[in-house]
Formats: structure tokens, sequence, C-alpha cells
């Protein structure tokens, strides 16, 4: 049974009258200059399978964003990096995914897929106008530079 709060319609248990909010995972992804690109993966699962992406993924709840950066980059990637600063936020009404973006650079490890994840490439854009998908404003600020 639904309970009115805020304008909206919130689910509420029955017995104790809880009510529930929208629950938002959080993405954490960095940006990575590499020989004049950026550092992206490709895809290997799900809906994006085969797309472009920023090293990245969600976060746990034992971690930090900062830390989930770190770790997905090194997961992905096999480069430890550390993070220069946070880019960008975005969240697209209806789908319920905060990212967080972060400038970050390599500062040790070698370039290599990740052993669980036979199928996913790495590539390095040369410029941004190469970015393998359309122009968009969360890129903006790093080709602003």
């Amino acid at each position: 049974m639904p309970t009115r709060i805020d304008g909206r319609d919130r689910p509420t248990c029955p017995v104790c009258g809880f009510a529930e909010f929208m629950y938002v995972q959080i993405g954490a992804n960095t940006i990575i200059e590499r020989d004049g690109g950026v550092l992206l993966v490709r895809l290997n699962y799900g809906p994006r399978d085969g797309r472009w992406a920023l090293p990245g993924g969600l976060v746990e709840n034992d971690e930090t964003i900062e830390d989930a950066a770190r770790r997905e980059t090194t997961e992905e990637t096999g480069f430890t990096v550390a993070l220069d600063g946070l880019l960008a936020t975005w969240m697209r009404s209806g789908f319920p995914i905060l990212v967080v973006i972060y400038r970050a650079h390599i500062t040790s490890g070698t370039l290599r897929v990740a052993p669980d994840e036979p199928l996913r490439s790495l590539a390095s854009c040369r410029r941004p106008s190469e970015h393998p998908r359309p122009a968009s404003s969360r890129m903006a600020g790093w080709r602003a530079r």
C-alpha cells in the first residue's frame, strides 16, 4: 500500500509503515590519459556488450567511492592509479545509478586484460574526436583541458 510523501507515492510496508525510497547504486570510473589519449575498456556483458567505456564499476558496501574507482581500474586494466580529483558526476532519469568520474594517472602496473574477463579489450583513443561514442557533455571537462 503506497503512502504519499513529498508529493510522491512511496511503497510502504503494511505492517510497520516503513516507506521505501528509491535506492541508487553508485558507479566509480576513472579517466586516464595515456599516450595522448584516454584509456578505455570494451565491455563483454549485459546490454552494453561490445561498447567502449571508462574503467570502473559499482561501489561495494565496504569501500569508499575513491577506493572503488582505484580497485575497478586495477581489476580491468592491470594499472594501479592515483586519483587526481573529481571530474564529473551524472545520473540519467529513470536509471538508478549515480556515476562518479575521477581524473587519474597510472602509478604502476602493466596493461593487461582481467584474468576473469578474457574477452575484455583495451584501447587508448588518441584524441577526443576519436572517442568511439558520440560527443557527450560528460567528456566536456576532459576535452576542455
